[in-house]
């Protein structure tokens, strides 16, 4: 692997934007946006309209998607919502990006098949070389220079250390993992208890309860990934607990926004309206809401989802009912 590989960050929201930021600390990055008026739009200001208030660095170069071509040494990071990654995918084969190296930042599962964004783009690409970061990392707080700890997570030992060489500064460090899987379906999972979380805000609650809805959800972390056949005990790891929790508590999360907001009334699609980009948990209950069939208990996922889906009238009685009847 040669050290003069391009770096290129993919998704010009508040979460690659802040990825880019953090890496061009040691290195020029090139940030990927849509199309080249997004591009236009970026280099202006110098500044992403997701992440008010902070210039980009100077060894970032914005540009729109495949203004180059990828080598197999090249690090391109995919930040954009798990939704669109197949689509990005075909792009990637479109453009002869087929051996690069992928480092997957973006959350999520695929909605109807239930695939890890890992085996959505490997059954395409098969020669990607393919690595996952996750973990407590609230984009604004990484962007304010606040350090945080990361996992990264990939089959290859070598891939990783590779990784760690390139990307790793005094902002961002990272720890290692070989379950790719369970570190995803964590990182897909948490979303749903920090809508949860913001619910119980929303209602007035404070952190008795914030504690309660917290604890059972790392239970049916475990629940899931036992009945997935994934490593369960990733659900305490930091791209687990360490992520559960932070996206929780951080008032900069979109998913506990969300949440909030739903329960001060507003409608699911006013709420998505309002907090502006996209909420990975609301795609993330569609897809737990099929394991349903098969008896698992997940009570505080079910719960959440009916709230999202089913135009519950009085969210306060649904979730405090559903908390009263989960033990253990």
């Amino acid at each position: 692997m040669k050290k003069s590989a391009k770096i290129v960050v993919v998704g010009s929201g508040n979460w690659g934007t802040t990825l880019a930021q953090i890496f061009s600390q040691n290195h020029q990055v090139h940030l990927w946006t849509i199309d080249q008026k997004e591009a236009d739009r970026i280099n202006e200001k110098r500044e992403s309209p997701f992440l008010p208030g902070f210039k980009l660095s100077q060894n970032i170069i914005v540009e729109k998607k495949f203004s180059f071509s990828l080598s197999e040494n090249d690090i391109l990071i995919t930040a954009i919502p798990s939704r669109k990654i197949e689509e990005f995918s075909e792009e990637m084969i479109s453009n002869n990006a087929t051996k690069c190296i992928v480092l997957n930042a973006s959350k999520g599962v695929e909605h109807t098949t239930l695939k890890t964004i890992e085996e959505t783009m490997l059954a395409k690409l098969p020669d990607l070389q393919f690595a996952n970061l996750s973990g407590p990392t609230i984009s604004r707080e990484l962007a304010e220079g606040i350090p945080a700890k990361a996992i990264l997570a990939a089959r290859d030992i070598a891939l990783l250390f590779h990784l760690q060489k390139n990307l790793e500064n005094d902002l961002l460090f990272f720890e290692f993992s070989r379950d790719v899987k369970g570190i995803e379906l964590a990182a897909s999972l948490k979303g749903l208890i920090a809508i949860a979380v913001g619910l119980a805000d929303g209602l007035g609650f404070k952190t008795n309860i914030f504690g309660l809805i917290m604890t059972y959800g790392v239970h049916e972390f475990v629940t899931i990934m036992k009945f997935l056949g994934v490593y369960h005990k990733t659900a305490y790891s930091i791209a687990g607990m360490g992520d559960l929790i932070t996206t929780c508590i951080s008032e900069n999360s979109r998913n506990r926004k969300f949440g909030k907001l739903l329960a001060q009334g507003y409608s699911r699609e006013k709420a998505l309206q309002k907090v502006g980009m996209e909420v990975e948990g609301v795609s993330s209950a569609k897809t737990i809401n099929k394991l349903a069939k098969f008896n698992l208990s997940i009570p505080l996922i079910a719960c959440v989802t009916r709230i999202i889906f089913d135009d519950v009238k009085d969210i306060r009685r649904e979730l405090l009912s559903t908390l009263r009847s989960i033990s253990g």
